[in-house]
């Protein structure tokens, strides 16, 4: 036996109340799942497009940089060189603009999903506040909740316009080889804690010098044509168990210590082992390719860290 929650009337078997507030609770809901469609399939859209941009861009940028190759052969050794380089820039910037754009387009159906989510229990919120008659009748709020949902999700949206996993990866490795990247380096692979207390007595802006020097050094032993590793492409993403994530807890924690900072209470709500490619030339300006695995985590209250191990090495540091 069923009864209609809003006017207690008896309610056979996979019938439903003809009722105002039950036709009304229905149309509501209805709406809603029609704006959670429209949302996920222009979060759909906007990856496609995204996708179909950069790879619009690398087939321009390439056909281009191959024409003032081929022009520039017929003029000097030296312009063959520049050309180069310039076309070594191009293929990193598509490679980076696929990545950050893939990465966007996942995120912006990731949260369209959870705000669609949002409406019910927002409607349950708000039901509960309203006088008299109309307390806990969900009906009648689910448009307001609807409403705010979608607020949350447009301000979502924007949010994840910003970093994420993949650009976090992209910064690190730029700062690692970059003479004036120690201030990135440290705040990408330190706690926020740790960071906290090496600023105390300015033990944090020597080791950024003592770093950044460190670079300039390497860059003045270059020889030839030779050229620090920089930023090529990601070549794989895989997500974190939870038992990994543990173990990214306890990394993080033995960094406060290391600093003699008070955080024993990190929270890794998620993370991947990435690998890297990078990108660099020998004295005789011969392209060479590394690789190398790290692993980067979302802390909750500092955003993403990268921790310069792999899963495999992160497990076994215990």
């Amino acid at each position: 036996m069923a009864y209609c929650k809003y006017c207690g009337k008896y309610i056979s078997d996979g019938g439903s109340c003809d009722c105002d507030a039950a036709k009304k609770a229905g149309e509501v809901k209805e709406a809603a799942e029609g704006v959670k469609e429209k949302a996920e399939e222009a979060a759909e859209n906007v990856k496609e497009k995204a996708e179909n941009v950069t790879e619009s861009i690398k087939e321009k940028a390439t056909d281009v940089a191959e024409n003032i190759q081929e022009k520039a052969e017929d003029i000097k050794n030296d312009a063959a060189e520049v050309v180069d380089k310039a076309k070594d820039k191009v293929e990193g910037a598509v490679s980076e603009a696929r990545s950050d754009a893939a990465e966007a387009a996942d995120k912006v159906k990731e949260k369209a999903e959870e705000a669609a989510k949002k409406a019910d229990s927002i409607a349950g919120d708000v039901a509960e506040k309203l006088p008299g008659n109309m307390k806990n009748q969900k009906s009648f709020v689910y448009v307001i909740a609807g409403i705010i949902a979608a607020l949350v999700l447009i301000l979502l949206i924007a949010l994840c316009s910003g970093g994420g996993a993949k650009s976090t990866v992209k910064k690190y490795v730029k700062a690692s080889y970059d003479k004036k990247g120690g201030k990135t380096m440290f705040s990408l692979t330190l706690p926020k804690a740790a960071l906290k207390e090496l600023k105390k007595d300015g033990d944090l802006e020597d080791m950024i010098d003592e770093r950044n020097k460190m670079i300039e050094k390497m860059i003045d032993m270059l020889d030839g044509k030779e050229t620090l590793p920089r930023f090529y492409k990601i070549i794989s993403k895989d997500k974190m168990k939870n038992s990994e994530l543990g173990k990214a807890e306890t990394y993080l924690e033995q960094q406060c210590s290391r600093y003699g900072a008070d955080d024993d209470d990190i929270t890794v709500s998620k993370g991947y082992e990435i690998v890297v490619k990078t990108k660099c030339k020998d004295e005789d300006g011969d392209e060479k390719y590394e690789k190398s695995t790290i692993c980067v985590v979302d802390v909750k209250g500092d955003g993403w860290k990268i921790i310069p191990k792999s899963v495999a090495r992160l497990s076994a540091s215990e």
